[in-house]
C-alpha cells in the first residue's frame, strides 16, 4: 500500500501569540508551495499540523526537507477514526519480525468514546510479537484526529527553525564554508541573506536552501540596499573590516565543519 499523504510538523512557531503564529503560518504555506512548485497536490492545514496530499510523496518530501519551520515529515494511511478501521488498517500496515520488540504512539484529538491509551492497548494486542516501550525495535504511530487518523512508521527531519522571511533582512558575506554554514544558520532563524560571495558553489548552495522569498546575490556589499546586519563565520569576521553595521557570528561556539557536513 502506498502512503496517501504527509504528515508536515511545524516547530518553535506554534508557541507564539496567536497573531505572530498566524504570520508564520502564511510564511510556510508560501514557502511550501514554492517548493512544491510543478508537483500535484493538496494540503489541509489544521492547529501545528499540515497534511500534503499527493501521489508525488517521495518527491514532496525531498523538497519539503529544505523548507525553514518544518521539524519532520511523515508519510501516512489514513482512515476514519474508528477503533475497528484503525485496529485493521494497523495490522495490514505493521508486521514485526520475528524476535523484534515494538512500541505503539498513540495521540488522540476529538471527542472519540476512546482514549490515545486505549488505542494503544487495543492495537498492541493485535499486533505479533513483543511490546517494548522503552527501547522498541520498531514503532507504529497513531494520530487519531475528529476524522481521519494518520498512521504511520516513520518520522524523516526537516531544517526546523522559524520560516524563511520571518525574521527580517540581512547581508551574508560567503567566502568559504564556514560562511555559508553561518548564513544558513540565520536562514534558519528566518532571515533572508542578500549573498555578497563571487563564489558561485556557494552561492548555488545558498540558493538551494532558499525557497520562498526573491533570492538576491551580489559581488561587491551595495550601497543603496536598507540593510543593517551582516553575518559571517568566524575566519571572515577576523580578516575583513566591516562597516557601521550589527555584525552577526553564529559559529563563535559552534563546529561549522560537522554542521557543514549534516546540510551541505
Amino acid at each position: 500500500m502506498k502512503p496517501e499523504c504527509i504528515l508536515v510538523r511545524v516547530g518553535e512557531q506554534s508557541l507564539k501569540s496567536e497573531q505572530v503564529r498566524i504570520i508564520f503560518d502564511r510564511l510556510l504555506l508560501r514557502n511550501m508551495k514554492e517548493a512544491l512548485s510543478g508537483l500535484k497536490y493538496k494540503i489541509e492545514i489544521e492547529p501545528n499540523r499540515h497534511f500534503i496530499y499527493t501521489k508525488d510523496i517521495d518527491k514532496c518530501i525531498k523538497r519539503l526537507q529544505r523548507v525553514f519551520g518544518i521539524t519532520s515529515l511523515s508519510p501516512c494511511h489514513t482512515c476514519p477514526s474508528d477503533m475497528e478501521d484503525i485496529k485493521k488498517l494497523s495490522k495490514k500496515l505493521f508486521k514485526v519480525p520475528k524476535g523484534k520488540t515494538f512500541a505503539i504512539r498513540a495521540r488522540r484529538s476529538g471527542n472519540q468514546r476512546f482514549t490515545s491509551m486505549d488505542i494503544g492497548k487495543e492495537v498492541g494486542y493485535i499486533i505479533a510479537g513483543k511490546a517494548d516501550l522503552s527501547n522498541p525495535d520498531r514503532e507504529l504511530f497513531i494520530e487519531c484526529r475528529m476524522k481521519k487518523t494518520y498512521i504511520f512508521t516513520e518520522k524523516i527531519p526537516g531544517p526546523g527553525g522559524l520560516p524563511l522571511g520571518a525574521s527580517g533582512k540581512i547581508f551574508g558575506i560567503i567566502n568559504n564554508k564556514e560562511d555559508f554554514v553561518a548564513s544558513w544558520l540565520m536562514m534558519k532563524r528566518g532571515c533572508e541573506v542578500i549573498v555578497i560571495s563571487d563564489k558561485k558553489p556557494l552561492i548555488a548552495k545558498v540558493k538551494k536552501w532558499y525557497i520562498g522569498p526573491k533570492f538576491e546575490s551580489f559581488s561587491k556589499m551595495p550601497e543603496n540596499l536598507d540593510v543593517t546586519g551582516v553575518v559571517v563565520g568566524e575566519e571572515t569576521y577576523c580578516k575583513i573590516k566591516f562597516p557601521d553595521m550589527l555584525i552577526l557570528r553564529p559559529l563563535v561556539a559552534l563546529d561549522s565543519g560537522k554542521i557543514y557536513d549534516k546540510i551541505g
